[in-house]
């Protein structure tokens, strides 16, 4: 409902596990490549702990598709599975056809030599347990029976086990101290801290197709990451609803006030007043979606754009103190709103604030300015170089995203070649940010492939030099 305002291709945030929305930050990648190389090991029984809505099934699921093609993965995703029927449960999964007329020696037989004969064909057999924490005592004793299969050399049989922190205690209980005895490998799936919060956000909505500077302002990220936990299903949930908030107020930016509304609404703060939820407010719209008309305000599309409702969809009233006491109760029956002032400079004004406030010292401070300056001479003295990075483009009145976009830049990998271009998208002046200048695309490749994940995140792509040089002209 909001994406067309906010100058989205689609929702940014959809709490269903879809790989394509992956983010790697907050160590998950590096908890990907630690499983996978612990299940190429085939060593003992691998543990992953991660509290509810932290990332447990997506992480499953990206690790799934990243396993080499001689490994058969069984999920068993109905961990309340009795002992007896473990068995079955695993034999039908490798596609061995066992009823109840197969006793249990029989199926765990035919499971061993189903095992066997993929082992001797270089081929290996790995069981993911999800919600591991509500598997029976009795039917974990059971994993420790079905991880005794083994040739001399290896385990015909890994185990790995997805669980909340209610799973720890579990396997300290004296019944199963044998299995945990064999649990080789422990991760933990922490929350994301306030700057991943950010970067998390930022991902998702370019993902969702959006280019431009943040909207989630630094209060509404610590608010976000306050009533989140730093988990991303909640997280995902929150942002959510903070957009429903900032598009029902007809606001651009998502503030704190709009935080609070959205952990009202989940039932994470209490309001002794009387409170009309914004999302029934929102509901209200969809069902006269066929009365809304957008129309796009003058000189400015995207997020210029003025949104003119022709429905009433009633007031939310809201006491608490600390909500914005400027944005508008209501949106009127054929009232428009103000369209933003359009732009109207010929080429994007250069901000002379300091993209490096922190750091080491240097000799002068670098500013954007300096950074524009430098690109300019380098492109004409780059005669030899086709292919650039680029890696970002940005509003170029946001010196704040900037700011601290340039000082990730300097920590990983220097300013060193780094190259701002002014340009101009749809009449709003932005900022182009590129990486290096290359004769041959190959190269350009290999440098895009070993750029640090901070930068992979904004999805960067190579791109001819000469693109920039026509529009210089």
């Amino acid at each position: 409902m909001y994406s067309q305002f906010f100058g989205l291709q689609g929702p940014p945030f959809r709490i269903t596990p879809d790989t394509s929305f992956f983010y790697s930050g907050g160590e998950r990648e590096a908890l990907i490549n630690a499983i996978a190389y612990a299940i190429s090991h085939g060593d003992g029984i691998i543990k992953v702990v991660g509290e509810v809505g932290s990332g447990k099934t997506m992480l499953s699921r990206m690790l799934a598709s990243q396993l080499p093609d001689n490994i058969t993965l069984v999920f068993l995703l109905n961990p309340s599975l009795q002992a007896r029927d473990l068995v079955y449960a695993i034999g039908r999964e490798l596609g061995l056809e066992l009823d109840r007329t197969c006793t249990k020696s029989d199926a765990l037989q035919r499971v061993q030599n189903k095992l066997l004969a993929m082992h001797a064909n270089n081929q290996r057999a790995v069981v993911f347990i999800d919600e591991a924490q509500c598997m029976p005592l009795e039917t974990l004793e059971e994993l420790r029976l079905l991880s005794n299969l083994e040739t001399e050399t290896d385990k015909l049989l890994q185990l790995v086990l997805f669980g909340q922190p209610e799973l720890d205690e579990h396997l300290s209980d004296a019944s199963v101290r044998q299995i945990k005895e064999r649990i080789i490998h422990s991760f933990y799936l922490k929350p994301f801290t306030l700057a991943e919060v950010g970067e998390y956000l930022s991902f998702r909505l370019h993902k969702a197709g959006y280019n431009g500077s943040p909207f989630f302002t630094a209060a509404a990220l610590k608010l976000l990451t306050r009533f989140s936990s730093g988990l991303p299903r909640k997280l995902t949930i929150l942002a959510d609803k903070s957009l429903l908030a900032a598009f029902a107020a007809q606001s651009r930016s998502v503030d704190a006030s709009h935080v609070r509304l959205a952990a009202k609404d989940s039932g994470q703060l209490n309001s002794g007043s009387k409170y009309i939820r914004v999302l029934l407010v929102l509901v209200s719209a969809f069902l006269v979606w066929g009365l809304t008309v957008y129309k796009p305000s003058v000189g400015n599309v995207g997020l210029g754009d003025a949104v003119r409702t022709e429905t009433h969809l009633g007031a939310v009233e809201e006491s608490d103190s600390t909500l914005n006491k400027e944005q508008p109760a209501a949106l009127e029956i054929g009232h428009s709103l103000p369209a933003e002032k359009p732009i109207t400079a010929s080429v994007p004004e250069i901000s002379s604030v300091s993209v490096l406030k922190k750091g080491p010292v240097t000799t002068e401070p670098i500013t954007i300015e300096a950074l524009t300056l430098k690109t300019q001479q380098w492109m004409v003295a780059s005669s030899g170089a086709v292919y650039t990075i680029q890696i970002l483009s940005a509003e170029a009145e946001d010196d704040q995203f900037l700011e601290h976009f340039f000082m990730n830049v300097k920590r990983d990998i220097g300013l060193n070649e780094l190259y701002v271009h002014p340009m101009r998208d749809g009449g709003k002046p932005i900022f182009a940010v590129t990486l290096g200048g290359f004769a041959d695309f190959g190269k350009a490749r290999e440098y895009l492939a070993s750029l640090p994940v901070f930068i992979q995140r904004y999805q960067p792509y190579i791109k001819n030099i000469s693109s920039f040089k026509s529009r210089d002209q």
